[in-house]
């Protein structure tokens, strides 16, 4: 019997384990699905010695949904065009990651700090995340 787990609409992205768990497979199946059946998969650690992965989650719970988008209606869905800034607490939760890799994140980015909250243009965002794409091809 399937399981049902509610999840935050606030989540964009999961990790190796959310879709190792949705999808009942080791690791080393998800790093294959990479390869072959996921598309909308991206590396936030490119370049880096280990892989630091994160997974689109509307593409892990329904992919026929999301298996014909482009890279551009993908970064509208999740990066509105009308959103001219993301500010750090969202970078957070929607990447499952934490502030210092927040941090590391902005100053890549060129990130503003307003407030005490770290701001990163959308534009440099979807840029960022084009160059850390490495799923299958649509």
């Amino acid at each position: 019997m399937p399981k049902q787990i509610a999840i935050s609409d606030r989540t964009v992205f999961v990790d190796v384990n959310a879709v190792r768990a949705a999808r009942g497979c080791s690791t080393d199946k998800v790093n294959e699905l990479v390869d072959s059946e996921l598309i909308w998969v991206f590396d936030l650690a490119q370049g880096k010695r280990e892989k630091f992965l994160r997974f689109w989650l509307a593409e892990i719970l329904d992919p026929h949904a999301t298996a014909r988008l482009t890279f551009d209606e993908v970064m509208t869905k999740i990066l509105p065009a009308s959103r001219k800034t993301v500010n750090g607490s969202e970078i957070a939760q929607w990447f499952l990651v934490t502030r210092t890799t927040v941090q590391k994140i902005g100053r890549e980015l060129g990130g503003v700090v307003k407030k005490g909250l770290l701001h990163v243009e959308r534009d440099r965002l979807a840029t960022w995340l084009r160059r850390r794409w490495i799923g299958s091809s649509p």
